[in-house]
C-alpha cells in the first residue's frame, strides 16, 4: 500500500496533470501554505497532518480526504449519480472555480491597493483646497495692502 505522503504526491501531480494548478507552489498557496511546508511535507522533513490532507483534499472537490488520509477507497470522489456534471466536465468545472476563487482574491488585493490611495487622494484634495483657501488670503491681504500704499 501507498505511504501517504506518496497519495500526497500522487493527489497534486492529479491537480497537475488536470491542469487546475500549473505547479506545486501555486497548490500550497490555494492550502493556504508556504511552498516550502508543501515542500518538506512531500519529502518526510515534516509530518503529514490531518490539517494538511484537509487543505490538500479541499482545493478540489474531487479529491477525497479518505484516501489520502488513510488509503481506504479511491483518490477521486466519484460525481453524484444523478447529477447533470459529467465526468469530463468535473474537471472544467473545478477549474472554474479556482479561476473564480483567484479572480475574488485579485479583487481582494486591489481593494487593498485603491482603498489607501482614495484616501490619500481625499486628503491631498483635502490639502489643495486648504492651501487654495490660504493663497486667496494672501491675494486679498496683499491687495489690501497695495491699495494703502498706493496715495
Amino acid at each position: 500500500m501507498d505511504s501517504i505522503r506518496e497519495r500526497v504526491r500522487q493527489a497534486m501531480e492529479w491537480l497537475k496533470d488536470n491542469r487546475l494548478f500549473n505547479s506545486n507552489r501555486a497548490i500550497a498557496e490555494k492550502m493556504g501554505y508556504n511552498p516550502s511546508v508543501v515542500s518538506q511535507v512531500i519529502t518526510g522533513r515534516s509530518a503529514v497532518t490531518q490539517k494538511f490532507v484537509r487543505s490538500l483534499s479541499s482545493v478540489c472537490s474531487r479529491i477525497s480526504y479518505d484516501w489520502i488520509w488513510t488509503g481506504e477507497g479511491d483518490m477521486l470522489r466519484e460525481t453524484p449519480s444523478s447529477g447533470a456534471i459529467p465526468t469530463e466536465r468535473f474537471s472544467e468545472l473545478d477549474r472554474f472555480s479556482f479561476i473564480m476563487a483567484d479572480m475574488a482574491q485579485l479583487m481582494k488585493n486591489f481593494s487593498s491597493v485603491v482603498g489607501p490611495l482614495e484616501r490619500r487622494v481625499a486628503e491631498l484634495e483635502r490639502r489643495l483646497a486648504e492651501q487654495g483657501s490660504t493663497i486667496e488670503r494672501l491675494q486679498s491681504l496683499l491687495d489690501r495692502m497695495e491699495k494703502a500704499a498706493t496715495p
